[in-house]
């Protein structure tokens, strides 16, 4: 019997046991020693004028730029002769790179200085399905969370604060009709919420859980926090006050927002970053779009130009924070829209108009459940190229990949196995090789399509 075997079937209690001892060690590996100091740094960095920050950004670009030269093999095959940087704008003289580019042997992508060193692994999910492996230090990672921090302090979430989390963590067995659909973490005063479980019956026990654990912040993906902020609306609750609500990981339509801010009666801080840690983004205190800059430099392309201010344009983003792995001019796949406009927040960030991505529709499980935020199932895959899953019938899925070496039969079963986990056991799934997945007339690719009942936006009816 594996460990999640053993977690879907032990007592209530024990797996709070089990998932605090997850906290204390995601606290272990995220915070402490190096992201303490970059936190204090970030604070006073802020308020840094935009000579020095411009300052600043040169120096860390032209850093990143040599080590990437001179020990990561992928880049010194594909720049030919070192880069040369007299200021920020000779960046655009390089070549862009894909995720698909970066899918190589880790001694080619990763600096040679770490060839030797036990890494960490993040698995990339994102817009097209398609998986890609970050590598990584420990240290990385307490700096990328040190970015986060700071914005739980724009937020005025202090390091105590409760926190309530729905997110794309299986924590619940899917097969569960009853709450609670949470489960405590007693490491980080968190209560970890189900996103899988989210429908018109269970949403009132949500409510009473909420209610009971008054958190300071909710984390939540869009897809999760609507349905409940609707009902709470509906209903006229007004037992839930958080300080804020901070999103992620999916776009913030502006009626989500408004209605999120509305029900909670608090102000909602979007955030855009991935796990491939070359952008972060995130909203202030008037609402702005700011890329951080001291994580890395965001650039907004139209047809391999700048974008003009009104304009969308692709997020394409070289990040200082990854010695291990560098991602310089990475072409992220997701949409932005470009700005010229400085903020009255007092920080000489550059800013963004929006973050546009993408708006799939959802899936609708026969018990009325509707399952956004699906691309993590596809991490199993290590071959993957894109996918796509196609809702066709009320209790059935199909899940469509591209793999040019052929899916092999773990990965196969791997792939239901965590669809299944997620839609829980009345959604029958079935995955199928295709050799491309058609896009839209826009030349997108929507990742979920629902054929039965398609929406935009996890709204429950």
């Amino acid at each position: 019997m594996n460990l999640e075997s053993l977690y879907r079937r032990s007592p209530l209690w024990l797996q709070t046991l089990a998932v605090s001892g997850m906290g204390m060690r995601l606290r272990m590996l995220r915070y402490g020693g190096i992201h303490v100091r970059t936190l204090a740094e970030l604070r006073r960095s802020q308020w840094l004028s935009s000579e020095a920050l411009r300052e600043l950004q040169c120096q860390r670009l032209s850093d990143t730029l040599r080590m990437a030269y001179e020990d990561v093999p992928f880049y010194r095959e594909r720049w030919g002769d070192a880069p040369r940087l007299r200021s920020l704008d000779d960046l655009s003289a390089l070549p862009t790179v894909s995720k698909s580019d970066l899918q190589a042997p880790r001694e080619v992508v990763t600096a040679r200085r770490f060839g030797g060193s036990r890494l960490q692994e993040v698995h990339t999910g994102g817009t097209t399905g398609k998986t890609l492996t970050i590598h990584c230090t420990p240290d990385v990672l307490r700096v990328n969370y040190a970015f986060f921090a700071r914005l739980r302090d724009w937020a005025g979430i202090p390091v105590t604060g409760r926190v309530a989390t729905f997110a794309g963590r299986v924590i619940v067995p899917p097969e569960q009709l009853e709450p609670p659909f949470w489960r405590y973490n007693l490491a980080s005063r968190q209560l970890l919420c189900s996103s899988y479980h989210l429908s018109e019956r269970t949403l009132p026990a949500y409510v009473k859980a909420l209610t009971e654990f008054r958190p300071s912040l909710i984390d939540a993906y869009p897809s999760s926090i609507e349905p409940l902020a609707r009902f709470i609306l509906e209903h006229g609750i007004r037992t839930i006050r958080p300080r804020a609500i901070i999103t992620s990981s999916e776009t913030l339509a502006p009626e989500v927002r408004a209605v999120v801010s509305e029900a909670f009666e608090a102000p909602v801080f979007d955030h855009y970053g991935a796990a491939e840690m070359a952008a972060f983004v995130t909203q202030c205190e008037h609402g702005s779009y700011h890329p951080n800059p001291e994580f890395g430099i965001v650039e907004v392309l139209q047809d391999d130009r700048p974008a003009v201010p009104g304009e969308i344009g692709e997020v394409v983003a070289t990040g200082f924070i990854n010695p291990v792995m560098p991602l310089i001019r990475y072409r992220t796949g997701d949409l932005a829209v470009a700005s010229d406009r400085t903020c009255a927040c007092g920080r000489a960030f550059p800013v963004l108009d929006g973050i546009v991505g993408r708006l799939d529709d959802v899936v609708v499980t026969p018990e009325g459940r509707r399952i956004g935020r699906l691309d993590p199932i596809f991490k199993c895959v290590s071959s993957l190229r894109e996918a796509r899953i196609l809702q066709d019938a009320e209790d059935h899925v199909t899940i469509e990949v591209v793999v040019p070496r052929g899916l092999p039969d773990a990965e196969r079963r791997e792939l239901v196995h965590q669809a299944s986990l997620r839609l829980g056991p009345s959604m029958r799934v079935d995955v199928t090789t295709v050799d491309a997945i058609p896009r839209t007339r826009a030349g997108k690719l929507r990742m979920v399509e629902n054929r039965v009942s398609p929406r935009r936006h996890a709204t429950l009816s």
